[in-house]
């Protein structure tokens, strides 16, 4: 699976590509595409509070969990295993739903990177998804 980088801007470097995926969450009945970027830096899956709520996720006393980022600021999560689709391939992920909006969604490492081999082929402003045999 090839996936085209996407073009954005940024304040600091101006028009800049960014690596993403196009991902199916999937949790019973409910499916919600969206375009994660693809951070090999990120331990775990991250979406931003209101994809987990369009996945039918409740703050039922579940344990919150304080993730740290870049800079060493810290974000509220509930962890969570659902599945996802990539291209064809279904599979369960673990996934830290962030509990607050201002997260980007991002596509970290933990279960994805041990499903796929994973290229960033930058001049190309592509990533490759290919299944690790």
């Amino acid at each position: 699976m090839k996936f085209k980088y996407r073009k954005e801007f940024s304040k600091t470097l101006g028009v800049i590509y960014r690596p993403v995926a196009e991902v199916i969450f999937i949790n019973y009945n409910k499916e919600i595409k969206d375009f994660l970027y693809i951070d090999s830096g990120a331990d775990i899956t991250l979406i931003p509070r209101s994809v987990g709520e369009l996945l039918g996720f409740k703050v039922d006393g579940e344990e919150v969990k304080e993730m740290g980022g870049v800079g060493g600021s810290k974000v509220p999560t509930i962890l969570k295993t659902l599945k996802v689709r990539i291209g064809e391939i279904e599979f369960p992920v673990r996934i830290a739903w962030a509990l607050v909006e201002d997260v980007p969604p991002l596509l970290g490492r933990l279960d994805i990177f041990d499903k796929f081999e994973v290229k960033f082929k930058q001049k190309e402003k592509i990533t490759e998804f290919s299944i690790e045999e």
